[in-house]
């Protein structure tokens, strides 16, 4: 589940120097390297997980309303935070990955991890009675990225594995022949859905889209900004600005939406979140400004941020498994907060605390995976084609 100063160091990518991307969302052993890197998009990162974290608090938790009130906008703008996350920890994949190399070691460190995050999820709930194992059940869970038990691994699997291919289309394009490729698939799919889809209050409904499709696009907007980036455009306040005015007016359409349901309802828009999607152009949009807000930020290595930075992809994986339901349901109580003016506290405390723990925990499974990347390192011979 990752700058300028990090892009030049990554462009010669050797075997003692990973890509930036797979050492941060799968990668078993924090290597000095990595700790001396600069933080811009480590603490990005971090801020991401959270957002998910939260995201899923607010989803899963159980809080149901009859009418609308604080609490209901409040966790409706919650619902916003996890697909900005996901935009944003694919962005920050593209932006390194394009100038990386694919490698079949880290491709099995990223399957041993979902696997073995996926075991520790079935193995809890039997232990907690949410869940009873039989044959059937125990192949299903053998293979958790062909089942789809985390929709984002799978997903950034794939773009890994075909990360060299997408490649060499970006780099052998022109500056003008990528702006047009990015622009008819923007229109296709993020335009013309966020507009249609008012219609069907869904923007992810048509027959040609998937978020597999779409985290590939964001793939490609994200390196588009490494190849060129926005020279006159630099100042990370200004895109922070930028980022606060969309966000804005995200929260000013949950309370317009919602205001004026009778007549919203009658186009086709039942809930207040309609944006919350990520293919959505206001999400679209909240994804590039804040991603170019830390890519401009100048941050020297802070070892801890960077440390922590290289857990966020076992914390997704550790809090959005089968855990879920029971997690936020019985575990922390949320419906006990549904109408607790202590909701918007409640929230951002979970995912900080869920956020402590799993962090703990995937540095402990980073110690433990050590040897077996070591003897994958002796027995697999790496593989790096060039990106070019």
């Amino acid at each position: 589940m990752m700058g300028s100063e990090n892009g030049d160091l990554l462009k010669n990518t050797n075997e003692n120097h990973a890509d930036n991307t797979t050492e941060h969302a799968g990668n078993a052993l924090c290597r000095l390297s990595y700790l001396e890197r600069d933080s811009n998009f480590e603490l990005l990162r971090i801020l991401a997980i959270l957002f998910i974290i939260s995201f899923h608090c607010a989803w899963e938790g159980g809080f149901e309303y009859p009418a609308f009130c604080f609490n209901k906008f409040l966790v409706e703008s919650f619902h916003m935070l996890g697909e900005l996350g996901v935009n944003l920890f694919i962005l920050i994949s593209g932006y390194h990955m394009i100038h990386g190399s694919f490698k079949i070691k880290k491709l099995i460190t990223l399957l041993l991890e979902v696997q073995f995050y996926n075991w520790i999820c079935v193995f809890l709930c039997v232990h907690f009675g949410t869940l009873s194992l039989d044959k059937r059940t125990v192949l299903i869970n053998f293979f958790p990225v062909a089942e789809y038990k985390y929709w984002f691994a799978t997903a950034y699997i794939l773009i890994y594995l075909f990360s060299p291919y997408i490649n060499r289309l970006l780099l052998g394009l022109s500056r003008k022949e990528l702006q047009k490729l990015l622009l008819i698939c923007l229109v296709i799919f993020c335009i013309f859905p966020t507009v249609y889809g008012a219609l069907k209050n869904d923007t992810e409904t048509l027959f040609y889209y998937n978020r597999f499709i779409w985290l590939l696009i964001v793939y490609m907007l994200g390196a588009y900004i490494r190849l060129y980036p926005p020279v006159k455009y630099v100042n990370s306040l200004k895109w922070l600005f930028v980022s606060a005015f969309i966000f804005f007016f995200m929260e000013c359409a949950i309370y317009v939406l919602e205001r004026f349901q009778p007549f919203f309802n009658k186009i086709g828009i039942v809930g207040g979140n309609y944006f919350w999607r990520p293919n959505t152009i206001p999400m679209a949009a909240l994804s590039v400004s804040l991603f170019l807000c830390f890519r401009f930020l100048k941050r020297k290595p802070i070892k801890l941020v960077n440390l922590l930075a290289s857990t966020t992809f076992g914390i997704y994986l550790l809090s959005d498994g089968q855990l879920n339901f029971y997690m936020w349901q019985t575990l922390f109580k949320t419906t006990e907060y549904t109408f607790s003016h202590k909701l918007i506290l409640f929230i951002p405390f979970c995912a900080l605390l869920i956020f402590v723990i799993s962090a703990c925990a995937d540095l402990l499974r980073q110690l433990l995976f050590r040897p077996i990347s070591r003897l994958s390192g002796k027995l697999i011979r790496p593989s790096s084609p060039s990106s070019r």
